[in-house]
């Protein structure tokens, strides 16, 4: 009996291990930015400090800066006052959304698969998690190792004026645009059927809801930014939570 116990309390364990390891949390969501027009914080990024495994990407307060977290190290992605990026290593912002997973070991899949855009990057994502048996309702978080041919950016953060009359139209003229030719990047990000006004874009007129929501970040935590569009070939890696 005893001995029944010890082994239902190990596969007990190992279940909820395992759950954790590709389970999302969410603080704020998209839509409430992007449809109700909340630009509220939600939590201090300060709160999340000393959880070692952590992967996660935030918006900063009153949407001026966008965060993320990778194995829980932060870069915060801002402009200055003459709307130049800056990227500084900081717990100290206030977030209006943050989606999040603590994942300590990873799968690593090897792939030499060229991506001309992201939607095909989605499809191989989705074919690998679903491989995996991930959720792919809820979502789950991934990982890309890659040097990327070209990668389309951009840095969320609104003008004070923009603040007052926000809206999508409002943002998009705001944010700040990146460009990278030819560099290696890490890419994390999180994926799933129902992402779209959860942790991705929401469904908008004249624009489909989003399944993936990704940032780039070089090594050395030195830039990141939101990815818009990407493009590349040759060897890559692709790294999905360990079951």
């Amino acid at each position: 009996m005893y001995k029944q116990l010890v082994l239902t309390s190990i596969f007990i364990g190992i279940f909820l291990s395992q759950v954790a390891a590709q389970e999302i949390k969410l603080i704020g969501s998209t839509a409430n930015i992007m449809k109700e027009k909340n630009l509220s914080a939600n939590l201090s990024l300060d709160s999340l400090k000393g959880r070692k495994h952590m992967y996660a990407i935030g918006a900063v307060e009153n949407l001026q800066g966008e965060v993320l977290i990778i194995d829980g190290k932060p870069i915060v992605a801002e402009l200055d006052d003459n709307r130049q990026p800056i990227w500084t290593s900081t717990w100290n912002r206030d977030l209006i959304f943050l989606v999040s997973a603590e994942v300590s070991q990873w799968r690593k899949i090897k792939l030499d698969q060229p991506i001309s855009n992201r939607m095909e990057l989605e499809k191989v994502i989705f074919d690998y998690a679903q491989k995996e048996g991930l959720d792919l309702v809820n979502g789950f978080p991934f990982r890309v190792k890659v040097k990327a041919r070209k990668i389309q950016a951009h840095i969320a953060y609104l003008r004070p004026e923009s603040i007052l009359e926000f809206s999508p139209q409002v943002k998009k003229q705001d944010d700040y645009p990146l460009k990278l030719i030819e560099e290696s990047v890490f890419i994390i990000g999180f994926a799933g059927e129902t992402a779209g006004g959860r942790f991705a874009m929401p469904g908008m007129p004249g624009r489909e809801a989003s399944n993936m929501h990704m940032h780039y970040v070089k090594p050395g935590l030195k830039e990141a930014g939101h990815i818009e569009d990407l493009e590349f070939e040759g060897v890559w890696q692709l790294c999905l939570p360990l079951k």
